[in-house]
């Protein structure tokens, strides 16, 4: 079963990833026309009931004992449950999900009469003192949302026929269980992060308020959700006269990412080689990273600019890159990969936030040492407060889609803003006739996946910490591991090489020495 499985399967999950590939690096038609025409093969592949029973009464039988084969047992058994509804269904749900993909690729904000990508949105709103610029710039890229409101309606609706009929209340709990998560669990770990860091993050939004008011010249009452310096407020904005961004004037993100890596024997140039990593009309204007061939031909797509969101965006891009590179070539095709969503978004993490260390700034950018202090004590404000506005956000986006998926019909814009206003302390906009919940492309293009980040989140902290301590290292936050081979081959042999080996609890456990907990995650970001 397994090797004919095997043998249908691996050609069809490449084709797909590189019909995706193309799509998202072109927004042509054609090419959104092959990626479902790929998406829906895979999908009539795992649609077959017989298999799927077959699968379903071997692995409730206990008679594997391989680990190896039990474990792509389950693998194979979860690519099928999503797609034992109707045929019709499956391919319904591809086609909107690919529309509604090509949309984004190709929204571009109207702001008096221009288009502007959104790099350019973004750059409005982190440099301006003119609120009517930005809320203007805010509000048309949130008019994607109108865009894909119908749409996200209809595939709300629609995965949630899928789960009931698989047996789930609905689309969000099926998608939890599929990713080994308890959802009392989950929440539970989610409350006590909303009880740490509720009164931090409001002290930081008083302060970020503050600034605004005076940036902008405007009353308390005047702040609106285009005051944040970002879209969703899931970032920090600059504040005072100390940009991290003017260390990238004439640099280049990618050769200084390339750089750190290669100097921790972490080899980055075959997947730059393969990648697309600037900005071009109708390419998806968001940054991710995918392995065709679940080998070594790993690219990743970015639209990078010289600041120190696109520093940090390319990192954590890599990250993902040689997580995938360095899993072990003996790991099976099925396990051929990061061991869950929440490792390999937590290496990503990590790589990220070390563009933020003093260290980084020193060895990679090379800033000069009497500048250093200045900018190093801004790279640990601002990495300190987007971690903090990070966990509010993922709030936010976790609890919108519970409810979202619970009770579809009802008023969603007004969830969102009240969700907002509870975790991000943001008021909503005065229009609220609007889908701004739709212009945050996670909530229809890649659904229940955002609790992920900020579980990787806690697993880097975890990560860093017994790397550090098994350097000799006190303190995680005073190092980038900049040159560290040591810490190189840390993260390849606990980390990347066992694939999916192993579930993510196990693998954890392996690799820092105890459970998945918020402790590291509380003692660099929060304490």
């Amino acid at each position: 079963m397994r090797d004919d499985y095997l043998a249908r399967y691996r050609p069809l999950v490449i084709e797909a990833n590189r019909a995706w590939w193309d799509a998202a690096i072109t927004g042509s038609d054609d090419d959104f026309r092959r990626r479902k025409e790929a998406e829906n093969a895979l999908a009539e592949l795992h649609s077959d009931r017989e298999t799927f029973e077959s699968l379903r009464a071997l692995a409730e039988s206990g008679s594997i004992d391989d680990p190896v084969l039990k474990r792509e047992l389950l693998v194979m058994e979860r690519n099928f449950l999503e797609k034992q509804a109707d045929p019709e269904l499956n391919r319904r749900i591809i086609e909107l999900e690919a529309d509604v993909e090509q949309i984004f690729n190709t929204h571009r904000s109207v702001v008096d009469d221009k288009r502007l990508t959104e790099n350019e949105v973004r750059e409005i709103l982190t440099s301006t003192r003119d609120t009517e610029l930005a809320r203007k710039a805010w509000s048309g890229y949130m008019a994607v949302g109108r865009k894909v409101k119908d749409r996200l309606a209809e595939l709300v609706r629609l995965r949630n026929r899928v789960a009931r009929g698989l047996g789930f209340a609905n689309f969000f709990s099926m998608r939890i269980e599929i990713q080994e998560f308890d959802e009392e669990e989950l929440f539970a770990i989610f409350d006590e992060l909303d009880e740490l860091t509720r009164e931090p993050f409001a002290a930081l939004k008083r302060e970020i308020d503050a600034h605004m008011i005076e940036r902008f010249g405007i009353a308390a009452r005047d702040l609106g959700p285009w005051h944040t310096a970002d879209l969703f407020f899931q970032e920090a904005p600059d504040l005072g006269d100390v940009r991290l961004d003017d260390l990238y004037r004439d640099r280049d993100p990618v050769a200084l990412s390339a750089k750190h890596f290669e100097s921790m024997g972490l080899e980055v140039a075959d997947i730059l080689a393969r990648s697309d990593l600037y900005e071009k009309e109708g390419k998806s204007p968001h940054a991710f990273c995918t392995n065709i061939d679940r080998d070594q031909d790993i690219r990743v797509l970015c639209n990078v600019k010289p600041n120190a969101n696109w520093m940090d965006t390319v990192h954590h891009e890599l990250g993902h890159g040689v997580y995938d590179k360095y899993v072990g070539r003996d790991v099976p095709f099925l396990l051929h990969g990061p061991s869950h969503i929440l490792t390999t978004e937590g290496i990503a993490m990590l790589f990220g936030a070390l563009t933020r260390n003093e260290e980084f700034l020193a060895r990679v950018l090379e800033v000069p040492a009497a500048q250093l202090p200045t900018y190093a004590a801004e790279a640990r404000r601002s990495l300190r407060a987007e971690k903090l506005i990070f966990s509010r956000w993922a709030q936010v986006m976790l609890r919108f889609e519970r409810a979202m998926y619970s009770e579809p019909g009802q008023d969603l814009n007004a969830l969102w803003w009240r969700l907002k206003k509870q975790y991000q302390l943001l008021d909503p906009p005065d229009d609220m006739s609007g889908a701004d919940y739709g212009a945050k492309m996670h909530v229809v293009g890649a659904p229940v996946y955002y609790h992920n980040y900020m579980l990787g989140d806690l697993f880097s902290s975890q990560v860093a910490a017994r790397a550090a301590r098994e350097l000799g290292i006190d303190d995680p936050r005073t190092t980038c591991f900049h040159g560290s081979e040591e810490t190189g081959e840390f993260l390849r042999q606990r980390i990347f090489a066992p694939g999916n080996l192993r579930d993510w609890r196990e693998l954890t456990v392996a690799a820092t020495g105890e459970p998945l907990t918020a402790k590291y995650y509380a003692a660099q970001f929060v304490e």
